[in-house]
């Protein structure tokens, strides 16, 4: 099947390697699934999603369908996602949407919501929900549950990235109307020996790298996807990373705007004649990023 794989805007998403899976990171104002069995740590990447939005300045908005806001933040300090360093309130980022509210709030006060927050001009924000499962429980029918979440889904992504996470179980309407989905499990190998892995099941519109990659918590640094060991996936990635990177400075050479055909030109010069990959260094490839990054342009400085 033919897909148009262009450069789309993306954001971090908080876990060291997915972003290379992902080729660059979650696309903005995407719907994202964290699928997986429990214990698998959904919860754990979706806190990983909020923790590195709060630390790029972005706007958050995390919804809780089964925990309170205390037990999350003393499990992302578990893995050093300590969220209480960075909000004098730490609590009041993460919102307990009770059991017996579930159906008045998905049908009317998140749309309602999400419409407020748009007019308000509220900069990107990333929009959480954990977990859906409580939600769709509330929605037995399928048919129920598509129109429900694919009202929601419209509000929430024209106001930024969605990152929700189901038990697989549940997931089908979900995974059916997400543009990414992301697995996460909890495999038992060889004497009772549980291994944690994390694979891209879908990625719309997209390229992504596929293959089951094994997961770990670390108590210090978060969530770790293992991708370092596999060279020729790292190289494909900065291969993907170089041909992006030349296409912004060709686009940019032809752009009316003065100031982008300077830029153009400075990072030809920075790169020079050579023709692979291999003879540049990382130095004058985060150079030229730098130069040619989207707010650099927009500046008016």
């Amino acid at each position: 099947m033919n897909q148009n794989y262009s450069d789309p805007e993306r954001i971090p998403s908080g876990i060291e390697g997915l972003d290379i899976l992902l080729r660059g990171g979650i696309i903005k104002n995407s719907v994202n699934t964290y699928v997986g069995c429990s214990g698998s740590g959904k919860t754990i990447a979706a806190l990983a999603f909020l923790y590195e939005g709060l630390l790029k300045g972005d706007h958050t908005l995390f919804l809780s369908f089964k925990e309170t806001p205390s037990k999350m933040i003393k499990e992302a300090k578990s893995i050093g996602l300590d969220i209480s360093e960075l909000s004098t309130d730490p609590e009041d980022l993460i919102h307990l949407v009770e059991n017996e509210k579930i159906v008045e709030f998905m049908t009317n006060i998140l749309p309602a919501l999400a419409q407020k927050l748009k007019h308000r001009n509220i900069k990107h924000t990333r929009i959480i929900l954990d977990s859906l499962d409580g939600v769709l429980w509330e929605f037995p029918s399928e048919k129920e549950q598509r129109k429900v979440l694919t009202k929601i889904y419209l509000h929430l992504s024209s106001l930024g990235t969605v990152v929700q996470t189901v038990e697989e179980t549940d997931a089908r309407i979900p995974i059916y109307l997400s543009d990414n989905v992301i697995r996460f499990q909890n495999k038992i190998q060889g004497e009772q020996k549980n291994q944690r892995l994390c694979s891209i099941l879908k990625s719309r519109g997209t390229n992504h790298i596929e293959g089951e990659f094994q997961l770990e918590l670390k108590s210090e640094s978060g969530m770790i996807i293992n991708v370092e060991e596999d060279e020729e996936l790292l190289f494909d990635n900065k291969e993907k990373f170089y041909s992006d990177l030349m296409k912004k400075i060709k686009k940019l050479s032809k752009s009316k705007d003065p100031k982008k055909r300077v830029i153009a030109q400075i990072a030809k010069n920075l790169l020079g004649d050579r023709e692979t990959l291999k003879d540049r260094s990382k130095t004058e490839l985060d150079m030229v990023e730098l130069i040619t990054d989207k707010r650099i342009l927009e500046s008016d400085s």
